[in-house]
């Protein structure tokens, strides 16, 4: 099939757009277009489009010609049950995928399970990745990794992920050198190291950027995107950085002088108001460690050179777009599976309801799209992004989904949402993001709530302010209906 050009087609599209109005296989294939997925592991709310002080110009460029959603929430804190939920549209109480270990595939009701990409292609795309976009990537070898879910894909480009270089930063033992030795496990395996021990490191990789993982699955998703295909497509590329260990080429490194660098603010008595269940976690000794040994204002800078790798890999792929035929007729969703945390809350990585941690940058941009360069500070969810994709590609939305169109936020600037974004960690404990609140209930009961105009940090739990109780009955009616359903 020939490049389409929707501008010819705008009216069409809007209606298609905005209303989700069902079409025959034939009229859907004619005016279908192809959508761009760009997912990155594990970068935070710094990123310079969102105000933050991470340098990511490919991503304000993105959202100059989009719309960025500012209060965007993952769906679960953790690599592969936020992206099973993304990929499937369901949440984990229904896929039972809470956690990192495992292939969602295992679990009872998920072997037939119908994916974004599946189902794209009963509509006639195309699907095709590069790089992580199930929990793993699909690798080098002659059989692609299970975890990448290869029964989802017509191709996925054979190749790894991320950079080079993390065994420069480990000592004998496979744990990162700044540790000496703290963190050692006795007893088990000759003094296995722990999975943050091995890597929770930063520095320089010996490879250009053009050497790496992660550019050469940016080039490949460019290549392809600067081509002319028979059908639509659905191109999912995903970047490894940064994601551990924080290991960038140094030009990005070059960006973040030492010196210059200010760590996050890390008041004495933040865990004071934070229930017992809450305290810790298997990250706080190495945040402990972090902080003991000076590592903090290195680990920064490491955190930081990623994010400007990963925006650098970004602006390759847009490359794509921008000069290939495919211009006027993609939807680009660029999405973070999960925020990340540098000891904030004495934790490191992901894996807590707090928004440093749940809080994901989500840039849309698609074909004749109204008033791009706008923003929304409404909350909304991960898990909104299948349900999104079809409603703009004028497919009809299965009714498994669980998640709610984001197209009127997309094209009513005056739209006001009523639905929360709700994030679980593990089975139990769940998050409710609405308007400027998140409501927090651990499995135990016990809670916490922020108010964000106030309090954009998260530092003081109000749960015990008698003039939140009302907006606390709100939030936990979510909480209660989800346990219960």
């Amino acid at each position: 099939m020939k490049s389409i050009q929707l501008k010819s087609l705008g009216f069409l599209f809007l209606i298609v757009s905005q209303y989700g109005h069902s079409q025959s296989k034939k009229e859907t294939v004619a005016t279908k277009p192809n959508v761009l997925f760009i997912a990155i592991d594990d970068m935070n709310n710094w990123a310079s489009a969102m105000g933050g002080v991470a340098k990511t110009p490919n991503m304000e460029k993105l959202a100059k010609a989009g719309k960025l959603f500012t209060n965007a929430y993952c769906v679960v804190p953790a690599c592969n049950p936020s992206r099973v939920a993304i990929m499937t549209g369901v949440r984990p109480e229904t896929s039972g995928q809470y956690t990192n270990p495992g292939n969602f595939r295992d679990l009872p009701g998920n072997a037939n399970r119908i994916t974004l990409p599946l189902y794209l292609q009963q509509n006639g795309y195309e699907a095709i990745a590069a790089g992580k976009i199930f929990h793993n990537g699909r690798g080098k070898g002659t059989e692609p990794d299970p975890q990448s879910d290869p029964q989802s894909w017509n191709y996925q480009f054979p190749n790894d992920v991320g950079t080079k270089g993390h065994q420069l930063y480990l000592d004998k033992n496979n744990q990162a050198k700044w540790l000496e030795g703290a963190m050692y496990i006795e007893g088990m395996d000759s003094r296995k190291p722990e999975y943050l021990s091995k890597f929770g490191v930063w520095g320089v990789t010996p490879e250009k950027k053009e050497e790496t993982a992660d550019w050469k699955n940016a080039e490949f998703a460019s290549n392809y995107l600067g081509e002319k295909h028979d059908k639509p497509f659905f191109l999912a590329v995903g970047l490894f950085r940064p994601h551990s260990p924080q290991i960038a080429p140094q030009e990005f490194f070059d960006m973040y002088p030492l010196e210059s660098i200010q760590v996050p603010e890390l008041p004495e008595n933040d865990m004071d108001d934070i229930p017992e269940i809450a305290k810790t976690n298997f990250s706080s000794k190495f945040v402990e460690l972090v902080k003991e040994k000076g590592q903090l204002q290195k680990a920064t800078q490491g955190y930081l050179a990623s994010m400007s790798f990963a925006d650098a890999c970004i602006g390759k792929i847009l490359e794509g777009v921008e000069n290939g035929p495919n211009k006027d007729n993609t939807i680009i969703v660029l999405w973070t599976d999960h925020g990340w945390q540098l000891a904030q809350k004495e934790r490191w990585e992901k894996f807590s309801l707090w928004k440093q941690s749940t809080n994901s940058p989500l840039i849309i941009k698609y074909p004749n799209m109204k008033n791009p360069g706008e923003s929304t500070n409404q909350a909304v969810s991960l898990l909104d992004l299948f349900p999104t994709v079809l409603d703009l590609s004028g497919i009809e939305k299965p009714d498994f989904l669980e998640g709610t169109s984001l197209v009127p936020l997309l094209t009513d600037a005056n739209y006001k949402r009523k639905e929360p974004a709700i994030t679980t960690y593990e089975k139990g404990n769940i998050s409710v993001e609405k308007n400027d609140w998140n409501f927090i209930q651990y499995k135990d009961g016990s809670e916490e709530l922020y108010n964000h105009a106030t309090d954009p940090k998260e530092f003081k739990n109000v749960i015990k302010v008698k003039e939140n109780q009302a907006i606390i009955k709100e939030l936990r009616a979510y909480v209660t209906k989800l346990k219960n359903k």
